[in-house]
């Protein structure tokens, strides 16, 4: 091999050591950065699921005191029928109405654009 044969194959071998290097030092960056969004992506996840634990547990009791207000209340005014039928015809009882008002009112605000369709009808 003559020496500009092999000064040229050495200079051709270090740019491509050159260029491995940078392309490692590039996908290291990545990854580092991909590391760090994952990490945030994580923390937002464990924030979701306390505040959905927090707003179940929220409807849970809610539930129960509507509950517990239908047993200890069954004559009154609110419970009474709206006139308005759920899809397999059983009542829609006043206090639904209050419900279903609001429920929609909310969905909207958070961006929604048809709540009807996202609760029980």
């Amino acid at each position: 091999m003559s020496t500009d044969n092999f000064l040229g194959l050495a200079i051709a071998n270090n740019r491509a050591a050159h260029a491995a290097v940078r392309s490692a030092d590039i996908n290291y960056e990545n990854y580092i950065s991909w590391k760090k969004h994952a990490k945030e992506l994580e923390a937002e996840v464990a924030r979701l699921k306390d505040a959905l634990a927090i707003k179940t547990a929220r409807a849970d009791g809610l539930a129960a005191m509507n509950k517990a207000y239908a047993e200890a209340h069954p004559d009154s005014p609110l419970r009474a029928d709206s006139g308005k039928r759920y899809k397999d015809g059983d009542i829609k009882r006043k206090i639904t109405l209050i419900f279903e008002a609001a429920f929609d009112a909310s969905a909207k605000n958070l961006g929604i654009s048809n709540p009807a369709s996202r609760r029980a009808d």
